[in-house]
């Protein structure tokens, strides 16, 4: 009897030191990762196939490589389908979600860009919204949250400072008109409104809802038609 305890023993003690590597590895090595890779991957389809087709080639990887296979690397399926259940949300976890979008839609570039706006583009910009903010939803916020439920440090603040310094890759391309800093400090402080909903309802289900809302705004498919 054991000799098959310790076996036993020995595989769980070998189970959490991978998965204490693992969630070190996502904390400290998989953010800056990749940046680097999609920054050198932006460039270089730029350099090939021109700012716009380059921008948006760079942009599907980010989604596939950067988001998707990570995530599906590193959760199971029951986690999966957790992160994307339906959860109720209280008061001020709904603020979390409506103060972004109501802040893009009377401070962010709508009100400037919908006057340039075709109906082909309008209906375009949604799709392309929804698949942004559902490849990073999963990554910053679901993926973090899987691996460090119950630290919100770990879960909520540190994985919201690497999504504000990921904007720098595109930013790097494509300057934003406000500035690259008010950018990238935006964008972390979007980051924590959408961790702290993912991080209370344990779902990542209304944080894309309120992310690819907030990305209709600006209407991003202008950039490639102008």
């Amino acid at each position: 009897m054991t000799q098959p305890f310790l076996r036993k023993f020995e595989a769980m003690e070998k189970f959490d030191k991978l998965t204490f590597l693992r969630k070190d590895f996502i904390i400290y090595l998989l953010p800056p990762a990749l940046i680097i890779s999609c920054f050198f991957a932006f460039h270089f389809f730029i350099t090939i196939n021109g700012n716009k087709q380059g921008y948006l080639s760079g942009m599907i990887f980010y989604w596939l490589v950067g988001c998707l296979i990570p995530v599906f690397l590193w959760t199971s399926k029951g986690s999966r389908r957790l992160l994307f259940s339906v959860k109720k949300i209280n008061w001020w976890q709904g603020l979390l979600l409506i103060i972004p979008i109501a802040l893009a839609f009377f401070f962010g570039p709508f009100k400037q860009r919908i006057h340039e706006a075709t109906t082909l583009i309008i209906s375009l910009s949604l799709p392309y919204a929804f698949v942004n903010a559902f490849c990073e939803e999963f990554l910053w916020r679901g993926l973090f949250f899987v691996h460090h439920q119950g630290n919100f440090f770990y879960a909520v603040a540190v994985p919201s400072i690497w999504f504000g310094i990921w904007h720098y890759v595109p930013l790097s391309v494509q300057p934003a008109s406000t500035g690259n800093l008010y950018f990238i400090l935006s964008a972390i402080g979007l980051g924590l409104c959408w961790g702290t909903a993912t991080y209370y309802t344990r779902s990542i289900f209304w944080s894309i809802i309120s992310h690819a809302i907030l990305d209709w705004t600006g209407l991003g498919i202008l950039y490639y038609f102008s």
